[in-house]
């Protein structure tokens, strides 16, 4: 019975030395921008959209695998091999277009938060003060192992949605034809959102994060098969919670006609329809979302930028031994909550915004990742598969159509408001 008990404890400790990264990452991408983008998708279109998070699952899937195999075969994240084999003026591009938009998408975060205090009419300045101060806090005094627990367990919190999802009562035989029989429109609105919510989920800072993560927890590329297992199952549930959000707000405001622009919205429109209790579960989700997003994000930009300047930058080192990264990490942390504070910021374009300049430094990341996969010096026996580049050239070709055509119903607003 011992020995039986020890072999199942060594390989608990196997899995725990490996697993997180994946799960953190996909949860993370379901920030407060990304559960607003599947509010809106199905407020204002019911089920319609449903067959499409499968395939954002995929591409996401495709994706994280390319960084995480870049991160366990060379132990280097990625803007540190951007940086080594390829010319300095790409390097800078990709930092300055990454870090610029990372930057908005924590002010998205911060955002987040705000809704949740005006919604709670509770002082928006004190809630993100709070919020800096703890995300802060806890990277920059916890230990690796303390902040993956932190993230983990903010990860599981998502479940308040799939309750709140469930307390909606929806419409299960319209869910399983929204799921499984494609519906597709030309019209401006349902193109602009459809290309949102694939958008939302695939972004420029979730690949910097994963390699760098993986990397920072010493996972090495004898484990690709368990890091495998933790980018599927970080895959897995960042669709189920997607999917439950987008039921929730199907199933109770479609119907209605009412039409939102945020998920602080859509929170407390859920009360008249699903209770009491999925109001606030959709609220306490947004919170917990922003604060997962805002601590992801932030370190991902700290990664990005260290390792680009050659930088010591660690989230286990602490302060003294990795100054630059953790200088970084409360500046952008600093910033981005102070202008959320500022009065009349217009935060909808600010976000827009930054989801144009993901759109513009995803195919450009992709290939680089696509050529150093394929490079034998650098991936020895785990170059990229014959299938496997097919694959992802199909990813990449997704991606590149979708936010083409993203940007470009971006200049036809524009151009109609004009």
């Amino acid at each position: 019975m011992v020995p039986i008990f020890k072999r199942w404890l060594l390989r608990a400790s196997i899995i725990l030395s490996v697993v997180g990264p994946g799960i953190i990452s996909g949860t993370a991408d379901n920030d407060a921008g990304g559960i607003t983008t599947y509010s809106i998708v199905g407020a204002h279109y019911g089920y319609q959209m449903l067959w499409l998070l499968p395939l954002v699952g995929l591409v996401l899937w495709l994706t994280q695998d390319m960084g995480a195999r870049l991160g366990l075969v060379t132990g280097k994240g990625l803007a540190a091999l951007i940086r080594e084999n390829f010319s300095i003026r790409l390097t800078v591009i990709v930092i300055i277009l990454t870090g610029i938009s990372n930057w908005m998408n924590i002010v998205a975060e911060f955002a987040g938060v705000a809704s949740v205090a005006h919604l709670y009419h509770f002082p928006k300045t004190l809630l993100v003060a709070i919020a800096a101060a703890a995300i802060s806090f806890v990277v920059i005094k916890g230990n690796f192992q303390i902040v993956q627990r932190v993230f983990l367990t903010s990860s599981v919190l998502y479940l308040a949605y799939v309750i709140a999802g469930l307390k909606a009562n929806p419409d299960w035989a319209a869910v399983v034809k929204g799921s499984f029989i494609p519906h597709f429109s030309l019209e401006h609105g349902f193109l602009f959102t459809a290309i949102a919510l694939v958008g939302t989920t695939v972004t420029a800072w979730g690949q910097f994060f994963i390699q760098s993560y993986y990397v920072d927890k010493g996972v090495k590329d004898a484990d690709i098969k368990l890091m495998r297992w933790d980018i599927t199952a970080g895959t897995l549930w960042t669709i189920v919670v997607a999917f439950f959000i987008v039921v929730a707000t199907a199933s109770t405001l479609y119907p209605k006609g009412i039409q939102i622009n945020d998920a602080a919205q859509a929170a407390a429109a859920l009360e008249p329809f699903a209770g009491y209790l999925a109001k606030h579960l959709f609220a306490w989700g947004l919170l917990n979302a922003s604060l997962l997003g805002a601590g992801v994000v932030t370190i991902a930009t700290s990664y990005l930028i260290t390792e680009a300047f050659g930088w010591e930058g660690k989230v286990d080192l602490g302060l003294r031994e990795s100054p630059a990264f953790y200088k970084l990490f409360l500046f952008f942390i600093i910033t981005a909550g102070l202008f959320v504070l500022i009065p009349s910021i217009p935060l909808v374009p600010t976000i827009v915004f930054s989801q144009a300049l993901n759109a513009m430094v995803l195919p450009l990341l992709f290939i680089c990742m696509m050529v150093l996969l394929n490079r034998k010096d650098i991936m020895g026996t785990k170059t990229n598969s014959r299938l496997n580049n097919v694959l992802v050239l199909a990813a990449i070709f997704l991606v590149s159509a979708l936010n083409i055509s993203y940007c470009y119903a971006l200049v036809s607003q524009f151009l109609k408001i004009l």
